[in-house]
C-alpha cells in the first residue's frame, strides 16, 4: 500500500543492569511492535526474568503486551521459587496499567510461608467480572478469584495438605477462602482443621478472622465444631485467639452407640502452631448456664506424633441452674436434684497409635435424689485408669451420710470398680441398719448386655426394737436380734423375684407385744379376756421366710417357736396350763412391702428403670415424710367385698380377722 516496514535488533546490559535481547519492528500501519527476553536479573537471593514478552502499540498510544514473568525471592510473609506468572495487559500513556483480563495458570516450584512449604503446585487465577487481576491508576489494586485449590507440602517437616473450594484475592482489600480444609501430620496422628470461611490480609504477618470451623486430632476422640476467632500467621507460626467452639465426643468407629457427654462451649480459647509444636488452652462451659465445667491444656508434637492434654475440674457446682443429666445422659433418671460440687483432674497422653488416660475426681459431699429415695452427704473419690473409656482402678469407695428408701440408712459404704462405663464390679456394700448391718454381697453388673442378674443382701444383727421404732409402729413392741439373707433375681426384662429369703433370730429369742389400748368395741368379754392374755408373747426362736415377685405379691412366713406369755400379759388358769405345752405359731402375710428394696436392686441392673415416685403420683411429702399420695391410699370398703387375701378391716369381727392371718391349714380357734 505504499507503506514502509522497518525492523532492528537490540541488546542492553552491563554492570548492575539486566541483560535484555529484543527486536523492534514497525508495521505497515506504522505501529511499533516489540519482542524481547530478559535474562534473570539477580539481586541477593532474588531473581527476575522475562522468558518471553511481546508488546504492540496501538494508534491511541496504548501498549498491549503478553508474556511470562519468572521470579524467585521474598514475598510478604515468606518466599517463592521459580514462580511462573503469565502476563497480558494494557499500558496507557496516562499511566494506567491493566494486567490479566482472562484466566491464567500460575505455577511455582516452591512456596514458603513461615514454616509451611508447598512444592510444585499450580493455581488458576481469573479476574473478577468486569475487572483485571491487577490494576494501577493512582495506586496498585489486585482483584482475582480461583476455582478449587488443592495444595500439598510440609509444615515444619510434617506432611501438610491445604484445600479450598475457592479463593478471592484483593489488594488493598482482604482475601477470603471458602470451605478451607487443612491436614497436618501423618494419617492416624494428624491434626485436621477446617473453616467455612477464612479471611484476612497479606503483610509481614498475615492475619484475619475465620468462622464455621472445626478441628480434630486423630488420636483423641474429641471434636471441635462451630469454631470462630482471629488468626495470624508469621515467624511464630499460626496463632488462633479469641476462639469459640463446641467440644463434642467423637463416636464414629467405636462401640459407643450415642454420645455419652453433652457438648461444652469454649470462649476465648487460644491455639498456637509453631513449627511442629501445637499448643491449645481453653475453658469449657455448660452452654445453657455458662458455668465453667473444666479447663483443658493441650500440647502435640507433629514431628514425633505424640502429645497430651491436662484436664482440670476446679469445682463444677450442681444446683438449680445445672444438673448432672445436663452434662451426660448416663445420669438421667439416676441422679436428680443434685446440690454440691465435684472437683478433680485428669490426663490424656498419646504417642504413635497408643493413647492412655487417667484421672481422679471426687466430692466432699453432695446431696441428690434417686428413685430409691434421697441421698445425703455422698462423698469420695473415683480414680480412672482409662478416663476416655470410663474404666476405674479396683476397690473404689463411695460413702453416704444417709440414704432414705423409706427407712433411713446412715453412714453407708460401697466398694466397686467400673470397666468401659458399663461393667460394674460391686465388691460389696455395707450400711448400718437397725443397729446391725445391711450388706450387699459382691456382684458383677453389666449394663451393656441384657440378661438375668442375681443379688444377695445380708442382714446382720437387725434389732427388732429399732425396727419397730423407725417404722413408727407406736402400739407394737418387739425385742430380738435377727440375721439372714434376701436373694433377689432379675430376668432380662428387669422383673425381680425374692428367692428363699430367710431371717432367723439369735438366741435366746425375744418378745412381741401390743402396748397400746384396745380399740375394738365389739370383742365382748371373752375376746377382751383373750386379748389381754396374749398381748405379750416371749419366743425362743423366730424365723422370717420371704419369697415372691417384687412386682406382685410378697409372701412373708413367720414361724415362732417356744412361745410363752410375756411379762405384760394377763395370767389365768388357762394360760398357766398352756404354758406347759410346746407352742409354735405359723403366720403367713401377703403384701408388697418390699417395693423400695425392689427399686434399689433393679436400678443396679437397669438405670432407665429409675423413676421418681413423686413424679408418678405415687408418693408425696407430708410433714417431712414420704407417704402414699391421697389417690393411692386404700379406701375403706365393705368387708364382704374385700378379696380373701386383702388385709382385714379393723372394724371386722375378731373371728374373721384371726382367720385372715392364719395359715390356711389352721383350724379356727375360740
Amino acid at each position: 500500500n505504499g507503506a514502509t516496514e522497518t525492523s532492528g535488533n537490540f541488546m542492553t546490559g552491563g554492570a548492575g543492569l539486566p541483560q535484555i535481547n529484543g527486536r523492534m519492528e514497525q508495521s505497515a500501519g506504522g505501529s511499533p511492535a516489540l519482542r524481547l527476553t530478559m535474562a534473570p536479573y539477580i539481586a541477593g537471593e532474588s531473581a527476575l526474568a522475562l522468558p518471553r514478552m511481546q508488546a504492540v502499540q496501538g494508534r491511541n498510544g496504548a501498549w498491549s503486551f503478553a508474556g511470562t514473568i519468572a521470579a524467585t525471592g521474598a514475598i510478604p510473609g515468606g518466599s517463592v521459587r521459580a514462580l511462573e506468572l503469565p502476563l497480558e495487559g494494557v499500558w496507557r500513556p496516562s499511566g494506567t496499567l491493566r494486567i490479566g483480563s482472562s484466566c491464567s495458570m500460575v505455577r511455582f516450584a516452591s512456596l514458603n510461608l513461615a514454616q509451611l512449604t508447598l512444592d510444585k503446585q499450580q493455581i488458576e487465577l481469573c479476574p473478577e467480572q468486569g475487572r483485571s487481576i491487577i490494576s494501577y491508576d493512582e495506586g496498585l489494586q489486585i482483584a482475582a478469584r480461583t476455582g478449587e485449590i488443592v495444595l500439598s507440602g510440609e509444615l515444619a517437616g510434617s506432611p501438610a495438605g491445604l484445600a479450598a473450594s475457592s479463593a478471592t484475592l484483593r489488594y488493598p482489600g482482604p482475601f477470603t477462602l471458602e470451605n478451607v480444609q487443612a491436614v497436618i501430620g501423618e494419617q492416624g496422628t494428624a491434626v485436621r482443621l477446617s473453616a467455612g470461611e477464612l479471611g484476612g490480609a497479606m503483610g509481614a504477618a498475615p492475619g484475619g478472622t475465620f468462622a464455621g470451623g472445626s478441628a480434630a486430632l486423630d488420636l483423641v476422640p474429641l471434636d471441635l465444631s462451630e469454631m470462630s476467632g482471629r488468626w495470624n500467621y508469621g515467624a511464630d507460626g499460626l496463632v488462633i485467639e479469641q476462639g469459640e467452639f463446641l467440644l463434642t465426643e467423637r463416636i464414629a468407629g467405636t462401640d459407643i452407640q450415642e454420645q455419652r457427654f453433652e457438648p461444652l462451649l469454649a470462649r476465648d480459647a487460644k491455639l498456637t502452631l509453631a513449627g511442629a509444636n501445637l499448643t491449645a488452652k481453653a475453658g469449657l462451659l455448660h452452654p445453657a448456664s455458662g458455668r465453667l465445667v473444666t479447663r483443658v491444656d493441650i500440647r502435640h508434637d507433629l514431628s514425633a506424633g505424640e502429645g497430651g492434654a491436662a484436664i482440670d475440674v476446679p469445682g463444677v457446682v450442681f444446683d438449680d441452674a445445672l444438673q448432672p443429666d445436663q452434662l451426660s445422659y448416663l445420669a438421667d433418671g439416676v441422679v436428680e436434684l443434685a446440690k454440691g460440687s465435684v472437683t478433680g483432674s485428669g490426663r490424656i497422653d498419646w504417642s504413635g497409635d497408643t493413647i492412655t488416660s487417667s484421672g481422679v475426681f471426687g466430692t466432699d459431699g453432695i446431696d441428690f435424689a434417686a428413685a430409691f429415695g434421697p441421698v445425703r452427704g455422698a462423698s469420695g473419690q473415683i480414680e480412672f485408669t482409662d478416663l476416655i473409656n470410663l474404666t476405674t482402678a479396683p476397690d473404689q469407695i463411695i460413702r453416704f451420710a444417709a440414704i432414705n428408701p423409706g427407712v433411713e440408712v446412715l453412714s453407708g459404704e460401697v466398694r466397686y470398680s467400673m470397666t468401659n462405663g458399663t461393667l460394674i464390679e460391686v465388691g460389696g456394700a455395707r450400711w448400718p441398719f437397725m443397729d446391725g448391718e445391711l450388706i450387699l454381697r459382691p456382684v458383677t453388673i453389666d449394663y451393656g448386655t441384657p440378661g438375668s442378674q442375681r443379688y444377695v443382701f445380708e442382714m446382720v444383727g437387725l434389732d427388732a426394737a429399732t425396727f419397730v421404732a423407725q417404722m413408727e409402729l407406736g402400739n407394737v413392741g418387739a425385742t430380738g436380734t435377727f440375721d439372714g439373707t434376701v436373694p433377689i433375681a432379675f430376668d432380662d426384662a428387669g422383673n425381680g423375684t425374692i428367692e428363699g429369703g430367710l431371717l432367723i433370730s439369735r438366741p435366746p429369742g425375744g418378745n412381741v407385744s401390743y402396748i397400746g389400748e384396745l380399740t375394738y368395741e365389739d370383742l365382748g368379754a371373752i375376746g377382751d379376756f383373750a386379748f389381754q392374755s396374749l398381748r405379750s408373747l416371749d419366743y425362743n426362736q423366730m424365723s422370717v421366710a420371704l419369697s415372691g415377685s417384687l412386682s406382685g405379691e410378697i409372701i412373708t412366713s413367720f414361724q415362732i417357736d417356744g412361745v410363752r406369755q410375756g411379762a405384760q400379759a394377763s395370767r389365768n388358769f388357762l394360760t398357766r396350763r398352756l404354758a406347759k405345752l410346746p407352742i409354735r405359731f405359723r403366720i403367713n402375710v401377703r403384701s408388697e412391702n418390699f417395693f423400695q428394696l425392689a427399686t434399689i436392686a433393679r436400678i443396679y441392673l437397669d438405670p432407665t428403670a429409675a423413676r421418681d415416685p413423686r413424679a408418678l403420683g405415687l408418693f408425696e411429702f407430708e410433714n417431712g415424710r414420704l407417704v402414699p399420695s391421697n389417690n393411692q391410699r386404700p379406701e375403706a370398703t365393705d368387708p364382704v367385698d374385700q378379696p380373701d387375701d386383702s388385709p382385714p378391716d379393723p372394724g371386722e369381727p375378731l373371728q374373721n380377722r384371726i382367720e385372715a392371718v392364719q395359715n390356711r391349714e389352721s383350724e379356727p380357734v375360740p
